[in-house]
């Protein structure tokens, strides 16, 4: 009688645990990116009373009789699975579609965790408000590209707080040139290319019909604020029989020296050049008009937004019209997600159990995918929860009855002596 109150004890404490497990569950239904722990039991070590027998003779044989001692906490699991995910609206919550965690940084530790609602400090760093915690990711170069060898840091998004320009390297022109011109024929067009430093250079294109069938000609002048004209480019357009462009002599672009420019500051790169594309240009029986389509130049521009990809690219949208990446999300995953350590404010650690965090872009590795403007929200599933709180109040109630019906019996044998 006295074991059966130390096995109901054992019980008690026990689903005392499961309770407090299941309590912090439905606490945190609605903590963002938080995972649900369930609890396992196993027996404790079992009294034997009699060993088992192997058949002798004309014997069969016996099992063993063994009593249980009361059971033991197992272990406490966290369940790993997606949560639900939610749109917000709001460029820094990010959430990840897959088994990784964001990684964190107080720049002596590193912590993990799915709760992706980040915003931005004072300094343009993306961080977790609720912690201070700055997220770690992979910056751009100034063209925008991420090489798989550059270094984890800090995410930076200095908004208004940088600028960039892009010089112009190609200009497409589109349109067409009549072929029922006379020639001498002329048309002209002002075009406009942006240098390194962003400074705007206004050029005159003039087309000119050279030949009574197929052929233009071309010529670009830069005119200074000395009012002086430069030949910056000129050359032969001839179109086949179809319209199309067929060949291209002379110049295939247009050059400007610091020679050119008279008082103007003198240019950041000399020469200034840039290519002209005619490829799209044709010759047809209807009016003349050729414009430009696209050029790859901007002049300075200040990072006024920005958004978070799927892949977790960071893009800087400026002023200029420019969409550049500035950086990308970094994502760690585990050999042992389940050894991870919670760490409290939705944080984990690695443990010698998780193995270490292998960190690298989204979308690789079976890291999963990031997504901009979303959060995932809990994994605890409520109707789950309040039919494990049932079992395991019933589960204490009968532990405790076990208790009760044990001093009852107690008491019987006390008054055997009266």
């Amino acid at each position: 009688m006295g074991t059966a109150i130390f096995t109901g004890v054992t019980g008690l404490l026990t689903h005392q645990r499961r309770l407090d497990a299941v309590a912090s569950n439905i606490a945190n239904v609605n903590t963002t990116g938080y995972r649900g722990s369930r609890v396992l039991f196993q027996d404790l070590f079992s009294q034997t009373l009699e060993g088992a027998r192997a058949p002798v003779g004309s014997s069969g044989g016996s099992n063993p009789s063994q009593i249980g001692l009361g059971v033991r906490l197992g272990s406490i699991d966290v369940n790993h699975n997606q949560g639900s995910l939610f749109t917000t609206g709001v460029n820094s919550d990010l959430a990840i579609q897959g088994s990784g965690f964001f990684v964190l940084s107080d720049g002596l530790g590193t912590s993990f965790t799915r709760d992706g609602s980040f915003a931005l400090n004072a300094n343009g760093e993306l961080i977790d408000p609720a912690t201070g915690l700055r997220v770690q990711g992979f910056l751009a170069d100034r063209a925008g590209n991420i090489s798989a060898n550059t270094p984890l840091t800090n995410i930076v998004i200095p908004v208004g707080g940088t600028a960039i320009v892009q010089a112009t390297e190609t200009m497409t022109l589109i349109g067409n040139l009549d072929s029922d011109a006379a020639v001498g024929t002329t048309l002209q067009r002002n075009i406009t290319a942006f240098d390194s430093l962003g400074t705007a250079r206004d050029i005159q294109l003039v087309f000119t019909k050279t030949a009574t069938t197929n052929e233009w000609s071309w010529a670009a002048t830069f005119v200074n604020v000395d009012n002086v004209s430069n030949s910056v480019g000129s050359g032969t357009l001839t179109f086949d029989a179809s319209g199309a462009l067929g060949s291209q002599t002379g110049d295939t672009g247009v050059t400007i020296t610091n020679a050119q420019l008279g008082s103007i500051v003198a240019l950041p790169e000399d020469p200034f050049a840039f290519t002209l594309d005619f490829s799209a240009i044709t010759q047809l029986s209807s009016d003349s008009d050729v414009a430009v389509s696209n050029q790859d130049g901007f002049p300075r521009g200040v990072l006024e937004s920005f958004n978070i990809g799927r892949d977790g690219l960071i893009n800087g949208v400026f002023t200029n019209g420019l969409t550049r990446v500035i950086g990308q999300v970094a994502v760690a995953i585990f050999a042992n997600v389940g050894g991870l350590a919670r760490f409290g404010s939705n944080l984990f650690r690695d443990t010698p159990a998780s193995g270490n965090a292998q960190i690298g872009f989204p979308n690789a590795g079976g890291r999963g995918q990031v997504s901009g403007g979303v959060l995932e929200g809990s994994n605890v599933d409520l109707g789950t929860e309040f039919s494990n709180l049932i079992i395991t109040q019933r589960g204490f109630q009968a532990n405790a009855r076990t208790i009760t019906t044990a001093d009852t019996l107690l008491q019987e044998a006390v008054n055997l002596v009266r």
